[in-house]
């Protein structure tokens, strides 16, 4: 056993240990509060100590939902692996300020990742087992800054960037586009002609791509997986796939497909061929996950992917279920070349991209929450939201968690739905609650209300118009133990600020941006009384319902219909536009 020191800026300290056939070297610091301590490895080996952090009220996670909770230490393990999850975590206080955020370096393929209360001594019990790494070494960050819990997790990705470089794979502008998704409109029942009809739709309403999702490649549509693993296009629905594609690409669309590698089911032609390279049964007796270590696998996986491009003209692929892959108990591997199924998927996926890249540089690669490893940055250009149908607030909080982990990674909206019997202002929260991610919609367009239409026409430029900050912006979401009841989003010339379950807003010099993503009227602002304001209010089609120039004193009280959009501009002279 070694052990190794842990300072805070404010004198606290505490003795960790490292148990395994290891060595521990602490790095002269660069930036008071940020500890780094480079690990040299000969097999797993366990980091260990424990943290005062009284005033934490969450542990925020790379994870998708809504747990929000402190766990205890015997609950809060997390395996981590290269496909699902990310090795970081973070204590927060009621104020938003970051208490500690720990992480290891983007080399860790894999480890059990544990930060959780100790009831014995009312402190933070942080423990990481580390059992797979790139070339044996790893680095832990602790970071002990009193500074906002969103720019202690962009040191995380800052850091995690700096050590990919250019392994890390371009994001297309295209990737950053609104896109049509068929799965909600759809399911399995999808065809030729319901994605030329909805690419047409879409295209009207300035969407970029389509996303065909499941069932272009079986007849069955039973919503199950057992004819997956072969990914050839079914014959009645798909006659002519090349041809579709192309009417398709007339349209001005890109076009994505959905293709699920670990999975290859019973009735697919290649089970009797792969049937015994399979990591075990994921879906009854009926489907398996494909072992990636073994060779001919990762050869059937990478025709498989392929194909769509070279031969159909595909622009790109939705590669769903990844995280089949983290399978707690593989197998033996006999004749298999991986020495973990983690490299025998960074092996599959590195060669895909770079295959694809050759056919098409700006191919599109669709990675779903929670696939939200540092090291999967390599192989996709945008990540969705995990599915929530239905649920704006689960989408903001999903989203918003995406975009606090994603570095420059493009962060799409799980697909957008409503009833036809919504109302107005519930079709504008579904698009408030993606409001600071690129929206997939999967509605039929064509068959929406006038009303819904205007609504949606309505977000949709929203979200297109405003893109450079609502996506390039420094994001500092609120309240993170609350699922977020407030997100701001600050540009170079224009804030935008979200709200949801705290209607308190606190304006800056630059123009902004106020939308009304809660269940009240009334927004209070905050920072207006130094000067006369210019206000513009729209409702949530984007009707314009107010206009005014004033001086408000002290705390301002501002009327916003439920959905709608107050725009706030100091005035100096001239009036809003």
């Amino acid at each position: 056993m070694t052990t190794f020191e842990i300072r805070s800026p404010d004198g606290r300290t505490r003795t960790g240990t490292l148990t395994g056939t290891a060595t521990i070297a602490e790095r002269k610091a660069t930036e008071p509060g940020v500890l780094r301590y480079d690990v040299a490895a000969d097999g797993p080996v366990t980091l260990r100590w424990m943290w005062p952090a009284e005033t934490a009220v969450t542990l925020w996670r790379a994870e998708q939902g809504s747990r929000r909770e402190l766990p205890t230490d015997w609950g809060s393990h997390r395996d981590v692996r290269s496909v699902r999850s990310a090795p970081v975590a973070a204590l927060i206080d009621a104020q938003d300020r970051n208490l500690s955020t720990i992480s290891l370096s983007a080399s860790v393929r894999g480890c059990d990742f544990a930060v959780g209360v100790n009831e014995e001594s009312a402190e933070q019990l942080i423990e990481l087992t580390v059992h797979d790494t790139e070339a044996q070494r790893f680095t832990l960050r602790i970071d002990l800054r009193d500074l906002h819990f969103a720019e202690a997790l962009r040191g995380v990705t800052a850091e995690w960037t700096a050590k990919l470089g250019d392994r890390i794979a371009p994001v297309p502008d295209v990737a950053r586009q609104a896109m049509y998704s068929t799965w909600y409109s759809d399911h399995q029942h999808v065809s030729a002609e319901s994605v030329e009809r909805h690419a047409r739709a879409g295209a009207s309403y300035g969407c970029e791509a389509v996303i065909v999702d499941d069932g272009w490649q079986t007849d069955d549509t039973a919503r199950g997986y057992a004819y997956c693993g072969d990914w050839e296009p079914t014959g009645r629905a798909f006659p002519d796939m090349a041809a579709h594609v192309r009417r398709v690409h007339d349209l001005g669309l890109r076009y994505v497909l959905w293709v699920a590698p670990p999975l290859i089911g019973v009735n697919s032609k290649a089970w009797e061929r792969l049937k015994d390279r399979t990591l075990g049964f994921a879906d009854g007796e009926v489907t398996a996950v494909l072992d990636p270590r073994y060779p001919e696998v990762r050869e059937h996986l990478l025709e498989s992917c392929i194909r769509p491009v070279r031969d159909w003209g595909v622009d790109g692929l939705k590669l769903d279920f990844i995280d089949s892959w983290a399978w707690s108990s593989p197998p033996p591997a006999p004749g298999g070349d991986c020495t973990s199924v983690d490299e025998g998927v960074e092996l599959l996926l590195t060669a895909v991209t770079t295959e694809l890249r050759k056919l098409r540089p700006d191919v599109l690669i669709e990675f779903r929450q929670d696939y939200v490893n540092p090291r999967l940055w390599q192989f996709g250009t945008f990540l969705r939201a995990g599915d929530c149908a239905l649920d704006p607030v689960e989408n903001r909080v999903r989203t918003v968690d995406s975009r606090l982990l994603a570095g420059d990674r493009a962060v799409h909206s799980d697909m957008l739905l409503w009833p036809p019997t919504a109302t107005a202002e519930t079709v504008a929260q579904q698009f408030i609650g993606a409001m600071f991610s690129t929206p997939q919609v999967s509605m039929e367009l064509d068959a929406l209300s006038a009303e819904h239409e205007r609504v949606v026409r309505h977000w949709l430029g929203f979200l297109r118009d405003h893109t450079d900050v609502l996506l390039g912006g420094v994001l500092t979401p609120s309240r993170p133990d609350a699922r977020y009841t407030q997100v701001r989003a600050v540009g170079d010339r224009t804030t935008v600020v979200a709200v949801f379950s705290n209607p308190v807003v606190q304006l800056d010099d630059s123009p902004t941006i106020v939308v009304n993503g809660g269940a009240d009227r009334r927004i209070y602002v905050e920072g207006a009384s130094t000067g006369p304001v210019d206000l513009v209010v729209s409702d949530c089609s984007g009707h314009e319902v107010h206009r005014s120039t004033s001086a408000p004193q002290g705390v301002w009280t501002i009327d916003v219909p439920i959905g709608g959009v107050a725009r706030i501009e100091r005035n100096r002279g001239g009036s809003i536009g």
